[in-house]
């Protein structure tokens, strides 16, 4: 948010960026200036929305508390899904209430930060626990799927077919493969 005002008094500029602007513009302005920042703004965020959804890769519950907002707001987040993950009730609702936003709210926070709605985020742990059971334990897919929060191996199927392009049991004989040579 860049806040474009006829002010150019620095108590009126300290306000609006404590009111969580991103920059202050006074009156007559650049038209060029203002494209610039936009420009550098949207570079930010698609960058750090970047950088936060590679950190999101499950590690078997190891989630560490960083010092920005957005990574505590993520990693509270992180840590109800993990801890909700074979619940059948965990819900956007449920992660909405935990983390005392609205839906609305929480579904626009999540797709600034990670790039991902609640529910892909919730998927895409869902998923991570499940490659990780995958590779490291003997279950059968079926009880993969279970224990990494899906209700029905088919869904879970679907799910990681659309995520890593191979089935689940092409992903375990790959691993297979791999550990072969």
């Amino acid at each position: 948010m860049i806040l474009l005002t006829a002010s150019n008094a620095e108590n009126d500029q300290i306000t609006g960026l404590e009111s969580g602007a991103n920059d202050f513009i006074s009156k007559p302005f650049n038209f060029a200036v203002l494209q610039v920042k936009i420009k550098n703004l949207l570079t930010q965020s698609r960058s750090a929305r970047e950088t936060y959804s590679r950190q999101l890769q499950v590690s078997a519950g190891n989630v560490v508390i960083e010092e920005s907002e957005n990574e505590k707001f993520l990693n509270k987040a992180m840590q109800y899904i993990e801890q909700n993950l074979t619940d059948p009730q965990l819900s956007v609702e449920g992660l909405s209430r935990e983390l005392v936003i609205s839906r609305v709210s929480l579904y626009k926070k999540l797709v600034d930060i990670t790039g991902m709605t609640p529910v892909e985020l919730i998927r895409s742990v869902k998923l991570g626990k499940a490659t990780i059971l995958l590779e490291k334990s003997d279950m059968n897919i079926a009880q993969i799927a279970y224990q990494a929060g899906f209700s029905t191996p088919n869904y879970f199927t679907k799910a990681f077919k659309e995520k890593y392009n191979m089935l689940p049991s092409e992903y375990i004989e790959a691993k297979r493969r791999l550990q072969e040579v």
